[in-house]
Parts: structure tokens; C-alpha cells; sequence
């Protein structure tokens, strides 16, 4: 049973999936409350100048669930996760995360939230070990350094802990901020394009990865253009084109090949005409 259950009169019934205190909580027929949602998103929306880059996108992810977003370079994609990892404020629409609210009170809900984007989040003269240090100190992370080095571990940066990040390959770099976004133990993990540029090797890992966090319990959301390991890492899907998302369908709901040819025949559909 979750902590921090709503309240009620004893004297009252109520219907909890009708009650809005409960809107947060992810119900099972067989056990009642499993647990809290780990994120929702509503109608949010995200203006550049004259430009609607996020337009009304909803969004929810229970624990345990993997939602791929499929999208083009341009969709959307990355500023819609950076509004959910709340380092974009949007122009509208409604966040929360574990039940809080990510826009108003973004810097206690961080803690919540792994983010592995495509931008640098870390020092690169620093090491891999002194990086994890340093963002550990900032978490209050007790026994630090055995945390570190055991995550650094797990994603086969051993050998490397006390180079410098700037001499990594893309794919190490991807694997110190697995680590990094792993940290602090989060319910939350954001992952923008995480095959974009790996081998084959270091893009079974992160799908290795996925899942082991996914069996934790952690909800989790994807963006890739990669229909194939998207669907592959993924439980739930989403498409995300002109900065609109979709909802497509479960796994156990369609195949990848259905899901390959919806995919295409959006993107031919929304193509800009004469191209």
C-alpha cells in the first residue's frame, strides 16, 4: 500500500475512482491501489515566438510502464521531454509528477526524475566517478561512493571511472548518463532518442537497462524515430507528429509491423505537399 493515501471521514462513502483525490492513484480490480501514477500530463503546450512547437499534448504513465513516443527530427519530441523533466517551464497545461505539481514546485519533484537527453548534464573534464560524486552530494546520497562505483559498474565503465568524460565515444557517454540519470534511484526516467548513434551492442544495453528499471517499478518514457527498438523497449505507444501526440495502442494490442506501417503512412500523410 502507497504512503501518503488521501484522507476521508470515516462517515462518508465515496467513490474513490470518481473522487479528484484519488485521480493520481493506478487501480487494479484484483488488489485495488497498486500505486501512485508516476507521471501526467495535460493539454501541455509549448509557444516559441509565433511558433506551437508542443501542441495540447496528454500524456500518463503508470509504474512499470514503458510509453515509446514515435516522432521525425522536428516533431517535438525533445522539447516536449524537457518540459516533463521540467528544465522547459510550457506557456500551458498542467504537469505532475508522483501525484506533485512539476510546474509550480518543479525543484522538489527532480529528485523523482533520471533524464538522459542529448545535451550535456555533466562536467566533461571531470571523470565519470568525480561527475557521480558531485550530483550525489547535491541528492544526499548516503554511501556515495560504493553508489558510484556501482553504477559505473553495471554499465561497463570499470575501466574507465577516472577518465575524463570528454574523451568518451558516444556510446560510453551514453552509458555515464544512464548511470547519472540512475543515480538517485528515480521514479521517473525520461529518454530522449537513447539509440540515436550507438552500436549494436551498446543499444542492447540500453534496452537491457529499460527493462531492468521497468521490473523496479519505474515508469518510463521514449522518444525515438526507430520503430523497431522503440517497439521492442517499449509497452505502450504514442506517436508524435507536428508537435501532436497520438495514442496508438498496447504492445500486446499490435504488431510492429502494423505499427511500422501506421508510422510511415502518418508521416506521408503530414509530409509538406510538393515533397
Amino acid at each position: 500500500m502507497p504512503l501518503n493515501l488521501p484522507t476521508f471521514p470515516s462517515s462518508k462513502t465515496i467513490d474513490r475512482r470518481k473522487d479528484g483525490r484519488w485521480k493520481n492513484f493506478h487501480f487494479s480490480s484484483q488488489h485495488g491501489i497498486i500505486d501512485i501514477m508516476r507521471l501526467r500530463a495535460s493539454q501541455l503546450t509549448k509557444d516559441f515566438g509565433h511558433r506551437t512547437i508542443v501542441k495540447d499534448a496528454t500524456l500518463s504513465v503508470q509504474p512499470g510502464e514503458v510509453v515509446t513516443i514515435f516522432g521525425p527530427n522536428g516533431a517535438g519530441k525533445t522539447t516536449l521531454i524537457k518540459i516533463l523533466a521540467t528544465l522547459l517551464k510550457p506557456t500551458s497545461g498542467k504537469l505532475e509528477i508522483e501525484g506533485a505539481d512539476a510546474i509550480a514546485d518543479y525543484s522538489d519533484v527532480r529528485r523523482m526524475l533520471g533524464v538522459v537527453i542529448h545535451e550535456n548534464l555533466a562536467y566533461p573534464a571531470f571523470s565519470p566517478y568525480e561527475n557521480l560524486k558531485f550530483f550525489g552530494q547535491m541528492y544526499g546520497i548516503k554511501q556515495l561512493e560504493h553508489r558510484a562505483t556501482t553504477l559505473l559498474t553495471e554499465v561497463g565503465l570499470q575501466r574507465f571511472l577516472h577518465e575524463p568524460l570528454r574523451i568518451f565515444s558516444r556510446g560510453m557517454t551514453q552509458r555515464f548518463m544512464i548511470a547519472k540519470a540512475l543515480l538517485h534511484a528515480p521514479s521517473v526516467l525520461l529518454l530522449d532518442e537513447p539509440f540515436s548513434g550507438l552500436d549494436a551492442a551498446a543499444r542492447q544495453f540500453v534496452r537491457d537497462r529499460i527493462a531492468r528499471e521497468r521490473q523496479k517499478g519505474t515508469g518510463i518514457v521514449i522518444t525515438t524515430h526507430n520503430t523497431e527498438l522503440g517497439y521492442l523497449a517499449g509497452t505502450r505507444f504514442l506517436f508524435m507528429i507536428d508537435g501532436e501526440l497520438e495514442e496508438i495502442a498496447q504492445k500486446n494490442e499490435i504488431k510492429a509491423e502494423t505499427l511500422l506501417r501506421m508510422y510511415e503512412k502518418r508521416l506521408t500523410h503530414n509530409a509538406p505537399k510538393g515533397l
